[in-house]
Order: C-alpha cells, then sequence, then structure tokens
C-alpha cells in the first residue's frame, strides 16, 4: 500500500487533464499539493449543452434539480501529498521536522496542514456531469458540473501531522464544477454529509462544507467576489449534534503568466477550532496541538 500510494502521488503530480465535455466515458487527473486525484466516469446517458444566464445562483439550482435523476458513475482515487509527508517527517525523522518549529507550541509544517484528516482515499460519485454555458453567448463549452450523491472509503487518520489507525468512510451530497471564460476561471464544491470512524476514539459527524475559487485574469484591483478563495467547513458530532470542529480560510488571487501561460498565485489564511469532544482517549491524551489553530495555504494554479 506505502509503495502504490508512493507512485500514485508521482504520477499524479507529473501532469493534468480536465476533460471540459460530458463523454461516454473519460478520465482525468490532477496534481495538488493538498488533493491530488485519478478519476474516471461512465455516463449512461447523453446529456444536453446547458444555457444559463450569468447568475451563480441560478446554475446551482439548476444542478440540484438535475442531481436527482442520476445518469454518470465516477470512480475516484485521491491523496493529500503534502500533509502525508508532514506527517511521515515528523514519526520518521522528527530532527528535520523540529526544524520547523516556532517557539515551543508551533510548527510550520503544522500551520500548512492543519485541518487535513485523510492521507488517502477512494470516492465513488452517482449523480449527473453536465455541460454548460452562459445563454446568448458564442458556441462552445465553459464549464462542467457534477451533482448527486458520493460514497467515500479511507484508511487511516490525520491528526497534529501524526497518522492514526482508522477505517472510515463518509456519504455526502455535493455539487462541484468548474467554469472557464476568456476572462475567468472559477471552482466550486458545496457539500453535506456524514463521516463515521471505526477508531472509539474519533467522533463520527455530520458536516457542510462551502468551498468557491475564482481567478479573474483582466481584473487587479481588490474585490471579496472577483479573485477571491472562499473555504469553510463544520462538523457537528452526531451523537448529539454539538459543533466539534470549525474552519474559515479567506484567500486571494493574484493572476499572473509565464512564458505566455497563464497561472495563478494563491494564498489564503484562516483559523481551525476543534472542540474536546473530536477525539477520545489516548488520541485526546497525546494530542499537543492547541484547539484553536492559525492555517496558511499558499499554492501555485495552472
Amino acid at each position: 500500500m506505502r509503495a502504490f500510494v508512493r507512485c500514485f502521488f508521482i504520477a499524479c503530480g507529473i501532469s493534468a487533464v480536465s476533460p471540459l465535455k460530458a463523454k461516454d466515458f473519460d478520465y482525468g487527473w490532477k496534481g495538488d499539493p493538498y488533493y491530488t486525484y485519478a478519476s474516471c466516469f461512465w455516463n449512461f446517458k447523453d446529456e444536453k449543452l446547458v444555457n444559463l444566464d450569468s447568475s451563480e445562483t441560478t446554475l446551482y439550482q439548476h444542478l440540484l434539480k438535475k442531481s436527482l435523476k442520476p445518469t454518470t458513475l465516477l470512480v475516484e482515487f485521491f491523496g493529500s501529498p503534502l500533509p502525508y509527508l508532514a506527517a511521515y517527517m515528523k514519526t520518521n525523522h522528527p530532527s528535520p521536522y523540529s526544524d520547523f518549529d516556532i517557539g515551543e507550541t508551533a510548527n510550520i509544517l503544522n500551520v500548512l496542514t492543519a485541518g487535513e484528516e485523510d492521507p488517502w482515499g477512494a470516492s465513488v460519485f452517482l449523480g449527473k456531469i453536465v455541460p454548460f454555458k452562459p445563454a446568448g453567448r458564442g458556441k462552445g463549452y465553459t464549464g462542467i458540473a457534477y451533482s448527486g450523491g458520493l460514497l467515500t472509503l479511507g484508511r487511516k487518520h490525520m491528526k497534529g501531522n501524526l497518522i492514526y489507525d482508522d477505517s472510515w468512510y463518509q456519504i455526502e451530497w455535493k455539487i462541484k464544477g468548474l467554469r472557464i471564460t476568456r476572462i475567468y476561471k472559477q471552482f466550486w464544491s458545496f457539500r453535506a454529509g456524514l463521516k463515521e470512524h471505526n477508531n472509539p476514539c474519533i467522533s463520527d459527524v455530520y458536516y457542510v462544507s462551502l468551498y468557491r475559487d475564482r481567478t479573474d485574469f483582466y481584473s487587479r484591483g481588490f474585490s471579496f467576489w472577483r479573485n477571491s478563495v472562499f473555504d469553510v467547513y463544520a462538523g457537528f458530532r452526531r451523537s448529539d449534534f454539538n459543533p466539534v470542529k470549525l474552519s474559515v480560510l479567506l484567500g486571494r488571487n493574484f493572476p499572473s503568466k509565464l512564458k505566455n501561460k497563464r497561472l495563478t498565485y494563491s494564498f489564503s489564511a484562516g483559523v481551525l477550532w476543534e472542540g474536546e469532544n473530536k477525539y477520545f482517549g489516548y488520541m485526546k491524551e497525546t494530542d499537543k496541538t492547541p484547539k484553536l489553530q492559525f492555517i496558511l495555504r499558499p499554492t501555485v494554479k495552472f
């Protein structure tokens, strides 16, 4: 398993494919320091191109309605390279890891990876993959969206850059998509679900997550709506619905060019809070990380 995971990380870091058309069968992969994946999907029924106006709300409502009649099956394998590397260093190379310490309680690697729980896993999605374009504009696809149910399975759990034994699964409903035009690129992912663990020291949780990332290539002024990243996660313990985890990340995208190719420098910062009832037993006793942590997410997007 370890050899497979390492080879998987290397392979996904070499190149990336993101299909913009809904075909009968297709695949894609993408390398990212926090979420690297490889996926393939099958369309049981051809989806027509959807013409919508420029309203994001209209698009999300349309996708929610469309997902009630699933026509697509998608399988995805994913991993978290940077968080896994940080945990590997802390366990197997504690001296180099300690070189990143800030004072007595903080570590740069932990600041960069705080909140990441899943080293790797596999997902099965059943729903719709819908190509769309703004109404009244030229021909061609400008985006593709996923909406439907998702089952995810995984092994191991990360906390404070330590890896614990755990077999877990989560069931969620999500709307996820990509929209590309000549002047901007936008990603979004809205999801809600349940995550259960077989490790009795980890609380089962209901959760909601909202993510939006937009890059306007010709906009240089500050705007919360343009060139921004917004990422919020809230988890509630299944047994009593008390909050056990909350993370909020706000970021800024800086579009640029490298040899006439577009790329974006992105920097996000935020906070992570985990309640006392998130962990129990030996995981709570050995947990030395503060309940409220500062998070940084610097990335480069191509």
